[in-house]
């Protein structure tokens, strides 16, 4: 199976400019023969507002527009993961909707660890994991700051995930972020990380692209540049040689998260 991450800045012009992207580049993933593609966190919406804006913002993600997205996904066959805010009850939710062919609804995964003050004071924090089966294949999806910590990923490579799909907005100055901390998560689980980030710039913020697929097996590490804008893609593959972490764990009793 052959996954994609998309790089590039949310459009001006609200969700309708933001789905003419969506659908450019779920055509190009469709041409290159991509089967799922991962979009950055916020990719919708955008990422960063004020916080008298972040309601209404999420309140432009009607059940219509969904409606719409799902078209696309039916109409290219290209499962998609696309960040994006949401409406929750009397609050907002920073999300992934998991968007799959002929399936009538996305299914939602709500992000766990909130970066910084901004995002603990607008957003409602998820509560548990997702994962999906698709074509054979186990995923699980994460945001951004949750690929950070080590239990999040362990978690759900020890729940079955063969590759973990990360809607993600990172800025500067973090770059040991892509740079150590995406791959390394890789290699302890061996599963593949599909990290989809940002670039351009919000508000303060200064996104720092490297858009990555990575597995246990270094040599097969995809990165995209700093500002490139467009699709990356690898095909998900188990590395036999890698080291199992996750069986010595197990068989020798190693701590657990």
């Amino acid at each position: 199976m052959r996954i994609g991450v998309w790089q590039d800045e949310t459009p001006s012009g609200g969700v309708a400019a933001a789905r003419q992207v969506i659908a450019t580049a779920l055509g190009q993933a469709q041409a290159e023969g991509v089967e799922i593609l991962v979009f950055p966190e916020c990719f919708l919406t955008g990422y960063f507002r004020d916080a008298q804006q972040v309601a209404p913002c999420a309140g432009a993600v009607t059940a219509e527009e969904i409606a719409a997205l799902q078209n696309l996904c039916d109409d290219t066959g290209v499962a998609f993961v696309l960040g994006s805010y949401l409406p929750v009850q009397d609050a907002t939710a920073n999300v992934a909707l998991v968007f799959r062919p002929q399936t009538g609804t996305p299914l939602t995964y709500h992000k766990r660890a909130l970066y910084g003050d901004w995002e603990k004071s607008v957003f409602q924090a998820g509560r548990g994991p997702l994962l999906f089966d698709y074509k054979g294949k186990t995923f699980a999806v994460l945001i951004c700051f949750d690929v950070e910590f080590p239990e999040l990923v362990r978690e759900a490579a020890q729940l079955g995930a063969e590759a973990v799909l990360v809607p993600t907005a990172l800025m500067e100055p973090d770059h040991w972020v892509p740079d150590l901390m995406v791959p390394s998560r890789a290699i302890e689980n061996n599963v593949m990380l599909a990290y989809a980030n940002r670039i351009g710039v919000e508000g303060h913020l200064t996104f720092i692209g490297k858009s990555q697929l990575c597995d246990a097996d270094t040599s097969h590490r995809v990165v995209h540049s700093e500002t490139g804008v467009g699709l990356i893609s690898a095909e998900l593959q188990v590395n036999p040689a890698a080291t199992d972490y996750l069986r010595e764990i197990n068989t020798q009793g190693l701590p657990k998260p």
